[in-house]
C-alpha cells in the first residue's frame, strides 16, 4: 500500500511540476504581447491622425449620398435613361 501512495505522489508532483512550468511560459508570453500592444498603440497615434483628411472625404461622400440632393439625382438620371 505504501508502494502505490508513493507512486501517486510522484505522479502528482510531476503533474504539479509541469503545471507549474506551463504557467511560467504562458506568462512570459503574455508579458511580451503586452509589450507589444503597448508598443503599438503608442506608436498608431502618429500614423491615425494621418488618415483623418481619408476619413474626412469618405464622411462627405457618405453625407452627400445619404442626402436629398443625390436622391433627386438618381430620381432624374433614372427618368433619363429608360429606354
Amino acid at each position: 500500500m505504501e508502494t502505490i501512495l508513493t507512486v501517486c505522489a510522484i505522479i502528482v508532483t510531476l503533474a504539479f511540476v509541469a503545471l507549474v512550468v506551463q504557467a511560467v511560459l504562458t506568462l512570459q508570453q503574455v508579458r511580451h504581447t503586452a509589450k507589444a500592444v503597448e508598443y503599438l498603440a503608442l506608436n498608431a497615434d502618429g500614423k491615425l491622425t494621418a488618415l483623418d483628411p481619408l476619413i474626412g472625404a469618405v464622411k462627405s461622400v457618405s453625407g452627400a449620398v445619404s442626402s436629398g440632393w443625390f436622391k433627386i439625382a438618381q430620381t432624374v438620371y433614372g427618368l433619363f435613361s429608360r429606354k
